[in-house]
This record gives structure tokens, sequence and C-alpha cells, in this order.
């Protein structure tokens, strides 16, 4: 036998507004440590998102645990092996979050990159049959971090 709409574990919200805040990390619940920066989060962020249920219930849903990320294309680099692969993610990931520190305001200590991995996948725009490899680069977001990300040039010169 079907269960009934309302006996579905389903939770469904008309979006009318999201938008997200940066809050100190809740025990067990929020991200807490970062093997990239080496030690704990002082800032995770918190999407809020406002809304009405089907019911006509006024919603504000709190959503933990999500960070954004961005990919970058290394697929001309060559990464032999999986110490270069590290090598290579230490070096972007610290030239991201030094340029970004620079860029800021007086408040150096704001961390900007949570971590970064490489991952096998397939360009967004266009047909590629065929996957390649990028750097997945998780972000503290603030104001600007994003606008500001796409000014940011560095070199990378081959591990």
């Amino acid at each position: 036998m079907e269960k009934s709409k309302s006996e579905s574990n389903i939770f469904s919200v008309r979006i009318v507004s999201i938008d997200h805040y940066m809050s100190p990390p809740i025990t067990d619940l929020d991200i807490s440590y970062s093997s990239f920066q080496g030690g704990v989060v002082n800032e995770v962020p918190v999407i809020r998102i406002f809304g009405s249920t089907p019911a006509g219930q006024k919603t504000c849903l709190h959503v933990h645990r999500a960070l954004p990320y961005l990919y970058i294309s290394c697929s001309d680099i060559s990464l032999e092996t999986p110490e270069e692969g590290d090598k290579y993610l230490r070096l972007i990931s610290s030239a991201i979050e030094k340029a970004l520190k620079l860029k800021g305001s007086a408040d150096n200590r704001r961390q900007h990159v949570h971590g970064c991995s490489l991952v096998r996948a397939r360009k967004f725009y266009g047909y590629h049959p065929t996957e390649e490899l990028f750097v997945k680069i998780y972000l503290y977001p603030d104001g600007s971090t994003f606008v500001e990300i796409g000014f940011i040039f560095f070199i990378v010169e081959g591990p």
C-alpha cells in the first residue's frame, strides 16, 4: 500500500529568497576541521532559504555543511604520481589563499580556502566525449570572494 502525501518524508518549500551568513561551527553539525588549513575552522557558511510550504506555512530553512566550490581545468599539466598531484594541490590552494588575503581588508585571519581535490569530469559547455582532470576547490564565501577569484591570475609551473 502506498504512503499518502501526509505520511511521506518529503519536505517541500517554494523558494522566495536565498542568502547565507557566516557562523562559528556547531559541534557535530558543521565542518569544524580543515586539513588544508591544518586546524579548526573559524566560520562556516549557513545557507538560509525563505519560502512557504504547499500548506502555506512560512519557512526559514538553515542548510549546514554546504561549501561553495569551483573547478579549474588542469588537463594540460602532467601529474604522474599522487605525490605530484598533492604538491600541485597545495601550490594552487596556497596561491589562492595568499592572493585573497592580500586582496582582503585588515583581517588577515579570515580563511578563504577549505580544501581542494583532483577530480575527473567533463567540461560543462559543448560536447566532450572524455573526462579531463580538474582541481575542485572548496571555499569559504564572503561578500566578494567569487568576484575576486575571477581576477586572480597565477602561474603554476608543473611539479
